[in-house]
């Protein structure tokens, strides 16, 4: 398992989407994909969706004093995360648009400053977007990334 430690203690990341959906997330292909096309410029908050759940089933057994348990599936559940929306930004207006038909994979990357960096791929379908225009902050587009499968955890070599 990957391990994110020093600055990256932090946050100290970035979030990109890529729209051509990476089969194979190794090194090469994650570093590739990072380019400013596919980066979602103003983050304000990323959830912690990159959690890993399973269900647990008790299997109860009749004159048992105690139940067994089995795990069933895995359910990635969702990333979320909250942008300062720029309309001129043509990332920002392809999540906005998305109709939560195409899968995408998405991208995020924990810099540890010396050239070391954490890359954290998983695919997912835009579940909800909104675009939020409170009267005190700025206008700010809400997404909820529905993920397809596990996260992949790279740390560059």
């Amino acid at each position: 398992m990957s391990s994110i430690s020093g600055n990256a203690a932090g946050f100290i990341a970035t979030l990109y989407r890529v729209t051509t959906v990476i089969t194979t997330k190794d090194e090469t292909n994650l570093e590739a994909a990072i380019i400013s096309a596919n980066k979602v410029e103003g983050v304000k908050d990323m959830s912690t969706g990159l959690t890993s759940e399973r269900t647990i089933i008790d299997i109860p057994v009749f004159g048992a004093d105690v139940a067994s348990k089995l795990p069933g599936q895995s359910d990635p559940g969702t990333f979320d995360f909250s942008v300062a929306f720029d309309g001129s930004d043509t990332v920002h207006k392809a999540i906005r648009d998305d109709d939560g038909k195409s899968l995408s994979t998405y991208i995020v990357v924990f810099d540890q400053g010396n050239n070391q960096k954490t890359y954290a791929a998983f695919d997912g379908y835009v579940a909800t977007s909104s675009v939020t225009f409170p009267i005190d902050d700025v206008i700010g587009l809400d997404v909820s990334i529905a993920r397809d499968g596990a996260v992949t955890w790279v740390d560059n070599s």
